[in-house]
């Protein structure tokens, strides 16, 4: 029913994979890494989420051939299970990278298991071009970007550190693709300090590094690495998740159970909210980071923050839509396009999609009035309500009927678009039973926008939403969909002021 906590996880494993292994001509030395010099090399890790194991991370890099030249071949693999609501969800990712002796790749691939269907992505890049390829449920997108001269790769980032050079106290900033974001990112290094760290009886000299890719509020990564690329420890403070080396046979171990919508609920102080009410003022304080930043001010969401960014106040306002002043489907106007284009998780050209748009919109013309019986049929035919799967697309939860907040809200984008009707995910947090917890919902384009709610069979979303600042087009990879969440997972409390 509410949002898939174990998504995020799996975003936040994507954007701490980003930050593993590499370097750039610009900066090489005589420093020899294990992972480019002592091949083949390995690591296993204990993947750990609030103190508990909830999975394992192995990465590997030897040598390989590939177009007939010799290549640093890098692969990885992730696996993590965790429970919600007493319901176990198993989530993996391999990744392989061919390197060039110049540690620039040429070529990656990378299959996930997030949708509950293999989703896998595939690039190369040649003659400053990188093309990428993604396919899910047998449909194929592919994107082309040309690269400014010597440019980093986010994927290669702790290798250019041990090439410039471990100095405590340095920081530097430098620009890297990431073929994750498929953009050019800005990054922040910090050597912090040294330290010494216990390993199978014996101390390693490590030095404490920060990775900060600057995006989604500032994604750190601090690292407990030797001077020659071992790392031994990994954190991540804003999802509370660490990486601890091991050996090969307690990696493989079994894991630990944990509830995590039940660990990152956020608790309410003051009265408790009826369902259904249109409106909801509350203050809302970050440990870190900024209000503005994290919620968005729209059509019915107000954010005022005074001196301490890290404090505001948020009021949401619902008016009772009705069908004077809505617009006939379909809605063609051009700023309104990209609501209306299938992607990869929302086939809104699907033929099945499309014909079971038009089932239920039957002879109905008006837009508003036509989403409102999306709305109560997507809610009504999902009744197998569960938290199987981690992101499943449209064509997925037409054909199984079965999922939580997230998959209620692609299907019902899939059916509006299908129909002409201009429509986008929300992220945020939502109220619900006793306490706050993260969520998606869609909104709909009828002249005017406006949150509709299927998960939880509201014609409109009430009040209590409360709307994350994020990118409004899904992109392929989705990563957007976590940005809020990164910005106030365990650091945000919520208090009703009206």
């Amino acid at each position: 029913m509410l949002l898939k906590t174990c998504f995020i996880f799996g975003i936040a494993l994507t954007l701490f994979l980003a930050t593993r292994l590499g370097v750039s001509t610009a900066f090489a030395s005589d420093v020899k890494s294990v992972w480019t010099e002592n091949l083949p090399h390995e690591s296993w890790m204990n993947v750990m989420l609030m103190g508990v194991k909830v999975g394992r991370f192995h990465v590997h890099a030897d040598r390989a051939e590939y177009k007939g030249q010799s290549v640093i071949r890098v692969s990885s693999s992730l696996f993590a299970e965790i429970k919600r609501f007493g319901l176990s969800m198993k989530t993996s990712k391999t990744k392989l990278c061919y390197l060039r002796n110049d540690l620039s790749p040429c070529y990656f691939y990378s299959k996930s298991d997030e949708t509950g269907q293999e989703k896998i992505v595939e690039g190369t890049i040649e003659n400053g071009v990188v093309t990428i390829k993604t396919t899910l449920e047998g449909r194929t997108t592919e994107k082309q970007q040309k690269l400014p001269k010597g440019i980093i790769f986010a994927e290669t980032l702790e290798e250019m550190a041990l090439r410039k050079g471990l100095k405590v106290g340095e920081k530097y900033s430098l620009e890297a693709f990431s073929l994750d974001f498929f953009d050019i990112i800005k990054v922040n290094i910090h050597i912090k300090g040294k330290d010494k760290i216990q390993y199978k009886g014996a101390t390693k000299d490590v030095f404490i590094v920060d990775f900060i890719i600057d995006v989604m509020g500032g994604i750190t990564t601090t690292e407990w690495i030797t001077a020659d690329g071992e790392v031994y420890k990994m954190e991540m403070p804003n999802m509370a998740m660490s990486f601890v080396k091991v050996e090969k046979d307690e990696a493989m171990g079994d894991v630990e159970q944990i509830d995590l919508l039940i660990k990152t609920k956020v608790d309410l102080s003051g009265e408790k909210p009826k369902p259904g009410i249109d409106k909801f003022k509350v203050k809302a304080i970050l440990s870190d980071g900024s209000i503005n930043d994290a919620f968005v001010t729209n059509y019915r969401q107000k954010v005022t923050v005074g001196s301490d960014p890290k404090e505001g106040i948020i009021e949401i306002n619902v008016n009772n839509m009705t069908k004077s002043g809505t617009l006939n489907r379909p809605i063609k106007r051009s700023e309104m396009l990209p609501y209306l284009a299938p992607s990869i998780y929302i086939q809104s050209d699907d033929p099945e999609i499309i014909q079971k748009a038009n089932e239920i919109a039957g002879d109905e013309k008006n837009s508003w009035e036509t989403a409102k019986k999306i709305c109560q049929w997507v809610n009504k035919s999902i009744k197998d309500k569960n938290y199987k799967v981690g992101f499943g697309t449209a064509k997925q939860t037409l054909k199984d009927l079965q999922g939580d907040c997230s998959e209620h809200t692609v299907l019902f984008i899939g059916l509006a678009r299908a129909l002409g009707i201009p429509a986008r995910i929300s992220t945020g947090l939502v109220y619900h039973k006793d306490a706050f917890y993260y969520h998606f919902w869609p909104e709909v384009f009828v002249g005017e926008w406006v949150a509709m709610e299927p998960t939880l069979g509201q014609l409109q979303a009430d009040a209590t939403h409360i709307q994350f600042s994020s990118n409004p087009v899904e992109t392929e990879s989705a990563l957007e969909l976590g940005e809020g969440v990164l910005r106030t997972m365990n650091r945000i409390q919520i208090q009703r002021v009206d």
